[in-house]
């Protein structure tokens, strides 16, 4: 018997094996990581249905998912601006409809007066009646009751054009093989822990007997505990395996003093924290390595992260080699570029802007310099690991906000730095502060330093949420803050997702200020414009030509405007708090006190007054994603929805972190005593949560 599964069972086939799976639903399967039996058993649901009792009409209520039984009183066609069939149903207690905007004539005629149905489906409020829309229904012949199921009905994470029942049948079939799936916990973990045997485990939460609390089987509590347990106990393991392979290869040991970074720190106007003091000291440590740094920064807003990367930079320089530094927005690579100029310049570093909106006969010579070592520092976007952009000898990578960038641009640009054996550093640096529990979990195969210490100087941020109904009291603020002498910014948050609706929305607003503040002087800036329009208007505002900057959210992250200090956020209760938090960080970079103002469109729902109550009350950012985490989840405050980094099936990273402790000591015991299990947890759990993962944890 292998570790895995028994040598000749039907789990270790692809899913073709199974009836009725053919190419092109085996595609279809295979887009969910589903491409042998095996898989289908840890393809885990993401909730249930309750089809085990028939509700009566008069309980129910808007929103609920529940099943009903009644007789057809009558059924008409209408047509309000859409033809629709509506079918109106009474069970003796109530009578609610159900609403058809997709039907065929037959399923008109089927919906005949007095004929019984049972259907499922969310119940919604229509004026002071309850309806469903679109329900499965099954129509019933004769008076014999008709057997209910027996278990929850699970619903699970599906693609387009496959349907939950084939999930769920090709599923059922899977589990008549679970037995032979073998335990890969250590027998004393299972025993201290008091696991569930695992077969038994996945049975329960694929077809739940009884009448189980739904949230409760998926929990950390419940009989899923020990698949919570084994999923972050597979993501521990493939952490220790990035680690361990990152240390397999090599990288140029960077022993040479920095020269530069000495005659830098004699030109500055200031001196580094001791929080930027002691994260440089460690980054200079794993650059006179010779296995490569991979170590993430944090910091909050204004902690001086630029700083940090620069003596980063100028320790590769004095070195010899070439530093690349990534940014996520043609604004923020700008903005980096002309910091690292008026810095470097005088010192003798070049500093070479590659983007993605530059002419080909714009960017030949800035390659050309890379390409002959006369440019040290490259500064772009993701232009920077296009097939025409070479180094002569890159020994450095540094990537600002890293969560905004896919792994394989990570990776794209690790291996264009790659020469012979050697692969450069990576600094990768956040201003999103991130929960400690996630940031070790999520990116624990980087090192880790956090600068925790802002610059002296820095003036506290009040922020207050307002009305838009209180509009016109903003505006009287706007203009006492530019008499006073003092820069503004109002920002148009995203309404829809459509950039071009919102600079239409941010062009209105700034023809609206315009007019109701003669006396000031407005700009605009939004994504459309062109780079060299944007870098015109910033410069203006940034030199003191514009008092109030209207501008979308592109000025999230990196401009620097010390005498800003009044922020005006619209629309705030529909944004996330990070964000929120990295809008509200580009005042207060002087020594005015700050504010910042939250307009939002009454009334508030829940999440959102929660949202608007933490930006209130503290300016703290790793509070602030600690609140982030526990509202959105770890996906979004990664931003790993697009990218792809950690999509947990059943654990929850918030919830379940209690348990971590327990996961690394397990995790320890696996690699030391059954090394042969490593692979195949992580193979169990990591390959079945998207292709970007998989290279996350496996690519070397």
């Amino acid at each position: 018997m292998g570790l895995c599964v028994f040598e000749n069972s039907v789990l270790h086939q692809p899913v073709t094996a199974l009836r009725g799976v053919g190419e092109v639903l085996a595609e279809k399967l295979a887009k969910l990581g589903i491409v042998h039996v095996l898989d289908l058993l840890f393809h885990l649901p993401m909730r249930y249905q309750d089809r085990t009792r028939i509700y009566p009409i008069a309980s129910l209520r808007a929103e609920q998912e529940v099943l009903v039984e009644g007789e057809i009183e009558s059924t008409e066609v209408v047509n309000r601006g859409r033809t629709m069939l509506l079918c109106h149903i009474n069970d003796g207690s109530g009578i609610l409809t159900l609403r058809f905007f997709h039907f065929t004539t037959a399923q008109k005629y089927s919906f005949a007066k007095g004929v019984r149905i049972r259907c499922f489906g969310e119940v919604r409020q229509a004026g002071f009646k309850l309806e469903m829309a679109h329900p499965e229904y099954r129509l019933l012949a004769g008076n014999d009751p008709v057997p209910l199921e027996n278990t929850l009905t699970p619903t699970y994470p599906t693609t387009d054009g496959l349907q939950q029942r084939t999930l769920r049948r090709l599923i059922e079939t899977a589990l008549l093989h679970v037995d032979e799936l073998v335990d890969l916990l250590p027998e004393n973990v299972v025993r201290q822990q008091r696991f569930l045997p695992l077969g038994e485990c996945l049975r329960k939460v694929h077809t739940p007997e009884g009448n189980p609390s739904p949230t409760l089987l998926l929990s950390g509590e419940g009989v899923a505990r020990r698949l919570v347990f084994e999923e972050l106990l597979a993501h521990q393991l493939g952490v220790q395996q990035a680690r361990h392979e990152l240390k397999q290869v090599l990288a140029p040991a960077m022993l040479e003093t920095n020269h530069f970074w000495e005659k830098l720190l004699r030109a500055l106007p200031f001196a580094p924290t001791n929080a930027q003091a002691r994260v440089i000291h460690e980054i200079t440590h794993d650059l006179q390595q010779t296995t490569p740094m991979n170590r993430l920064v944090q910091g909050d807003v204004g902690s001086g992260k630029t700083l940090v990367a620069v003596a980063a930079a100028l320790h590769a320089i004095a070195n010899g080699f070439q530093v690349a530094l990534m940014a996520p927005t043609e604004l923020l690579a700008e903005q980096h570029y002309q910091n690292l100029q008026r810095w470097l310049e005088p010192i003798g570093v070049e500093t070479v802007f590659i983007s993605g909106t530059q002419t080909p006969r714009q960017r030949r010579r800035k390659v050309e310099n890379l390409l002959l070592g006369i440019g040290h520092i490259a500064v772009g976007t993701h232009a920077l690991f296009q097939n025409t952009v070479e180094f002569l000898q890159l020994g450095l990578i540094i990537i600002d906000e890293q969560h905004r960038f896919g792994v394989h641009q990570r990776f794209a640009l690790r291996e264009k730095g790659k020469q012979g054996d050697h692969y450069p550093h990576q600094l990768v640096m956040t201003a999103t502060p991130i929960p400690r529990t996630l940031a070790m979990t999520a990116y624990g195969d980087l090192d880790y330093s956090v600068i925790d210490e802002l610059p002296p100087g820095r003036t506290p941020i009040t922020t207050v949420a307002l009305s838009n109904e209180r509009r016109d009291e903003v505006i009287e603020r706007i203009s006492a803050a530019c008499h006073e002498g003092r820069q503004v910014y109002w920002v148009c948050t995203l309404i829809e997702e459509s950039e071009a609706l919102q600079c239409e929305a941010a062009e209105k607003t700034a023809e609206t200020l315009r007019e109701r503040l003669p006396h000031v002087a407005v700009g605009l800036v939004h994504g459309r414009l062109h780079a060299n329009e944007k870098e015109s208007i910033m410069r203006q505002f940034k030199c003191g030509e514009l008092q109030l900057l209207v501008a979308t959210t592109v000025i999230e992250v990196g401009v620097d405007v010390p005498n800003a200090s009044l922020m005006v956020i619209e629309n705030a209760e529909r944004m996330g708090l990070a964000q929120l938090h990295q809008l509200r960080g580009r005042v207060g970079r002087g020594s005015v006190a700050s504010s910042c103002v939250l307009l939002y469109q009454a009334p508030l729902g829940k999440t959102a007054r929660k949202r608007l109550d933490a930006m209130r009350t503290t300016t703290d950012g790793f509070r602030i994603a600690d609140i982030d985490l526990e509202l959105r989840g770890p996906g979004e405050v990664l931003g790993t929805r697009q990218t792809g980094d950690v999509r947990l099936k059943i654990a929850s990273l918030l919830r379940d972190q209690h348990l971590l402790p327990t996961v690394q000591v397990a995790a320890r015991e696996i690699v030391a005593q059954y090394p042969e299990r490593v692979a195949m947890l992580t193979q169990r759990w990591l390959q079945r949560v998207g292709e970007d993962t998989a290279t996350r944890f496996f690519q070397s």
